[in-house]
């Protein structure tokens, strides 16, 4: 009676990579890489239970699990096992940042600042939360309200990304301008001159602020009085500022100091 005996190659272990996810990231089942013919044996972290399939790992747990798999041939032949080592890495915290910042409508607006921990570059995002955006926003101050920016920061190394900080910008009401009730104001020359006036127009508490004729010097000591030692036209501008630092558009006052005419000829 013959009697055939067949030894089958030891397949040997399949061909595996370690993976590495972000706590809480969405993980995909494990994978190897067997050889022609052969089909995979998972086995569960223990290296002992068989698994009915590739496992997919947890993410929920910072730190490290290993899996292990082997390659099994057509005629039962399984081969010595691979380790598969998930790493969970932890997610950073929220970037520092001020989360309130205001602007005057129309104020001249910076960009945004948040500061990331050593090791972390900031990720910044669009008034959805979710539009990735290539640098710090300037935020517009055109309209009057409220808007929410976003920034995160992402680890450099494993690329973990943290919770998103919050930075609203609110954009204020400027104060109607301040009224003036003669915008034209005419003196002789070397004549007394009285301080300029303008009356608060609303809200409690605003303030008049006066400016030279360059309409940008402010004036600190007040309303200015006109200088009529010199004949010719000058003008000055003035606006109110409410209790946010707002300013209101400017008012301009012109002073015309005439040269005096003289004695007229007499016999």
């Amino acid at each position: 009676v013959e009697i055939t005996v067949t030894v089958s190659a030891d397949p040997g272990a399949p061909n595996v990579t370690d993976i590495a996810y972000c706590k809480d990231a969405s993980a995909l089942p494990l994978a190897a890489t067997a050889s022609t013919g052969n089909t995979l044996v998972w086995y569960g972290t223990d290296g002992t239970t068989v698994l009915s399939g590739a496992p997919t790992p947890s993410t929920v747990t910072v730190g490290t699990t290993t899996y292990y798999v082997a390659q099994q041939t057509a005629g039962g032949c399984e081969g010595a096992k691979a380790s598969i080592t998930v790493t969970i890495d932890p997610l950073p915290l929220a970037p520092s940042a001020t989360t309130s910042v205001s602007y005057c409508k129309n104020e001249v607006a910076t960009a945004l600042s948040a500061t990331a921990s050593s090791g972390h570059a900031l990720v910044w995002y669009g008034t959805d939360g979710t539009t990735v955006l290539s640098g710090a926003p300037t935020p517009l101050t055109s309209n009057v309200g409220t808007t929410t920016y976003y920034v995160a920061q992402e680890n450099t190394t494993t690329d973990c990304e943290g919770p998103k900080a919050t930075i609203t910008v609110t954009v204020l009401t400027l104060p109607s301008a301040p009224t003036v009730a003669n915008t034209n104001i005419d003196y002789c020359e070397g004549a007394p001159a009285s301080a300029l006036s303008a009356t608060v127009t609303s809200g409690s508490g605003n303030t008049l602020v006066w400016y030279d004729s360059d309409a940008s010097t402010v004036l600190t000591g007040g309303a200015p009085t006109p200088q009529t030692t010199t004949t010719g036209t000058k003008k000055y501008y003035v606006s109110q500022k409410n209790a946010s630092d707002c300013v209101s558009p400017q008012v301009e006052i012109t002073v015309t100091v005439s040269a005096d005419p003289g004695a007229p000829n007499v016999t």
